[in-house]
């Protein structure tokens, strides 16, 4: 009696010790089940969110380049009693004395950057009314005078990626192409002197062909002979 009852509990602890494993796998397989659910969820917004911010960027980027297109950075502009009206007038001497005609009114805003120190000038910025007055100074940009030089107004970003790509516009032009940057971009237009060379050598060589064959219709009386 007392080993069928050993024997009856055996068995009942393997049962209950079955249903536990299986309870604890079904337990384990749902919680599973759930947290790959959710982070599934949670990664999908995560991807989504990575998606609106690139497009953020771009926008921004954007509209910092359409804010920055009509604006020039003079450098060597002396901070010694200058206002913004006195910044005004010197940078309408300073254009005019390339030979481009410049009104006051064609400056917009104009403003200094960068920390000040005693031994330095802070940059300025001059935004100007109309982007063909900007490339104008530009194209004469040459003529300023010798402590006064002016670029374009980049944002950090392109200024630290045009850095970068200096290096291979150099490249570029040492291989004889013509090589410049356009915002952050590179340009290289691949030279054409070697098919000129080519072209020069075809057409030296034609001319002495048509020769070679007048000699030889001339030296032979077979062929001048109309007879024959």
């Amino acid at each position: 009696m007392e080993k069928n009852m050993e024997l009856l509990l055996c068995k009942l602890d393997e049962k209950l010790d079955r249903q536990a494993e299986q309870i604890t796998q079904s337990v384990t397989r749902n919680v599973m089940e759930a947290i790959d659910d959710k982070m599934n969820t949670i990664i999908e917004e995560n991807i989504y969110l990575k998606n609106k911010i690139k497009e953020l960027e771009t926008k921004i980027k954007s509209l910092e380049t359409v804010k920055r297109k009509n604006n020039l950075v003079f450098f060597g502009v002396e901070e010694k009693g200058k206002t913004e009206t006195e910044l005004i007038d010197f940078i309408k001497e300073t254009v005019e004395s390339t030979g481009v005609q410049m009104y006051s009114q064609e400056i917009s805003n104009i403003y200094r950057i960068g920390r000040r120190t005693e031994n330095s000038n802070q940059p300025v910025v001059v935004s100007f009314t109309t982007i063909w007055k900007k490339h104008l100074i530009l194209k004469n940009k040459s003529n300023l005078p010798p402590n006064i030089y002016v670029k374009e107004d980049y944002s950090k970003e392109i200024i630290e990626k045009r850095k970068q790509l200096q290096p291979q516009v150099e490249e570029e032009r040492k291989k004889g192409n013509i090589a410049y940057l356009k915002q952050d971009q590179l340009i290289v237009i691949k030279s054409k002197d070697n098919n000129r060379e080519k072209k020069k050598e075809r057409n030296f060589k034609l001319p002495q062909a048509v020769d070679t064959e007048e000699k030889k219709t001339r030296s032979d009386p077979q062929l001048n002979n109309p007879k024959n």
